[in-house]
């Protein structure tokens, strides 16, 4: 039976608004005053839900209305959210950013009305008065069926630069300020050029996390800080009723049923270096009765027994490379096992431990796997970013040619090679481009492209299909 449980969306004006800050402030806080905080990311990214997890203990889901249909989106939050106490969702870019500029699709606020979920607004108050009324105004205007429950106010640089802006949007606005959050760069995540820091890789988040909760009260009315209970009060009174969605009517339940369940056993790498994954892959996996089995191409020295497929997500080797190329044994006895035949799947970090060597920024060449060819080339610019649309050119085991999905990229870098075999042909509509992309040989599938496995069951019935054969044959 469902159950409708209490929810909050934190959005920000514009991207770099402190929206992360502040959802992880938010989620750490309620988490540490004893709530079940089940978190969420609007679209894409992996790098906030490593931080939602870090500071509630459960995964992060991503609410991502381009790449899945809509009706997924709703049931995979449905089913997700059934145990906690509060799901605090985090929006991503600005409320009304999205895939188009005339309409809402891909953007928080379509997953706000999707949610029915009401919204904290994040804006930066710096050097303002009177003015963020204006800009709060136009949020609160620009779509009535967004319902802008509160504000938390980010950047205030005093006691009576917060009393300003509370006067103005109590008159103007007519909302509750739930927070007021001083310029901090304890609480601020660190950035490189290729984006926020992993939490494994912040050795000080754990200061960070202290000085977040620093900024958060629940009893005690403190002047500066995010108001906790007011934010629980939003999300308990805002229970709007969801259409419950039936899995049998979705298209991964439907492909599950061509599926013929056998024993297999698919590893996957997960370390520092290989992190992002989609939680609703990995479910989806074991949906379909995979056993997930991980290992880390760092710190182990050979692969688990009895494996049938291996599945290389994204991350950072390059930032590892040196590690990588020390562990020799493992390497080896990867590309043994691909030589072999077992069924390899891998995306963009993926594909660059699976070539023959990883150049980073200052000209050195590092030993990868060898198990494609071509050399991977770290560069200083960004080189491809975004959503598209991706057809298969060929048969291969995850997809007949001319078979397409939907994906998204982001990679500072790029894979020089000759002779080989393109996975998909990349389209990106908005910007009228088209390439051919990715690696494929035989049992090997490997590229720039993250898949959403609910948005493309089919790929991953597939991989476990051809899993399952070589299961067999071997």
């Amino acid at each position: 039976m469902f159950v409708n449980k209490p929810k909050i969306i934190i959005a920000g004006t514009h991207s770099g608004v402190g929206k992360t800050s502040v959802s992880l402030a938010v989620m750490a806080g309620l988490t540490k005053a004893g709530y079940h905080v089940q978190p969420y990311k609007v679209g894409p990214d992996y790098i906030d839900p490593d931080y939602h997890q870090a500071v509630t203990g459960y995964a992060s889901h991503n609410l991502d209305s381009w790449l899945l249909k809509t009706e997924t989106v709703q049931w995979l939050f449905q089913t997700t959210s059934q145990n906690c106490d509060i799901a605090v969702i985090e929006g991503v870019m600005g409320l009304y950013d999205g895939f188009s500029s005339t309409d809402d699709f891909g953007s928080t606020a379509q997953i706000a009305k999707l949610l029915k979920a009401p919204v904290i607004l994040v804006v930066d108050a710096k050097s303002m008065a009177r003015s963020v009324s204006a800009i709060i105004k136009g949020y609160q205007t620009l779509d009535s069926d967004i319902h802008i429950a509160g504000v938390i106010l980010n950047k205030v640089s005093s006691l009576h630069h917060a009393a300003i802006l509370k006067e103005s949007i109590a008159f103007y606005n007519k909302i509750p300020v739930m927070g007021c959050v001083p310029k901090d760069e304890r609480v601020m995540i660190p950035e490189r050029y290729l984006g926020l820091q992993t939490a494994s890789e912040n050795s000080q988040f754990k200061s960070c996390e202290e000085s977040l909760l620093a900024y958060t009260f629940m009893d005690d009315a403190k002047e500066l800080g995010v108001n906790l209970k007011n934010i629980l009060t939003t999300a308990k009174t805002n229970l709007s009723s969801l259409d419950i969605i039936e899995e049998e009517n979705l298209e991964h339940r439907q492909c599950l049923k061509n599926l013929k369940k056998k024993s297999v056993r698919i590893a996957y790498a997960k370390d520092e270096a290989f992190q992002f994954y989609y939680q609703a892959n990995l479910d989806f996996l074991e949906t379909c009765g995979v056993e997930l089995i991980p290992f880390s191409p760092l710190h182990d020295r050979m692969l688990p027994n009895n494996i049938h497929g291996l599945y290389f997500g994204g991350g950072f080797p390059e930032m590892h490379a040196q590690r990588i190329e020390k562990n020799i044994t493992l390497r080896h006895a990867i590309k043994e096992l691909i030589d072999k035949g077992i069924p390899t799947y891998a995306e963009c970090g993926g594909l660059i431990y699976l070539a023959e060597k990883v150049k980073d920024l200052e000209g050195k060449c590092w030993e990868m796997t060898r198990a494609i060819s071509g050399t991977i080339e770290m560069t200083s610019r960004l080189q491809n970013f975004g959503y598209c649309e991706n057809t298969f050119l060929q048969d291969t085991f995850l997809g007949d040619a001319g078979d397409s999905f939907r994906g998204h990229e982001f990679h500072y870098s790029q894979w020089s090679h000759e002779g080989c075999d393109s996975a998909y042909r990349v389209e990106k509509k908005r910007r009228k481009s088209k390439r051919n992309e990715g690696y494929f040989k035989n049992n090997i599938l490997a590229s720039y492209i993250h898949c959403h496995f609910l948005s493309s069951p089919q790929i991953a019935i597939n991989f476990i299909t051809s899993s399952q054969k070589w299961n067999h044959h071997a």
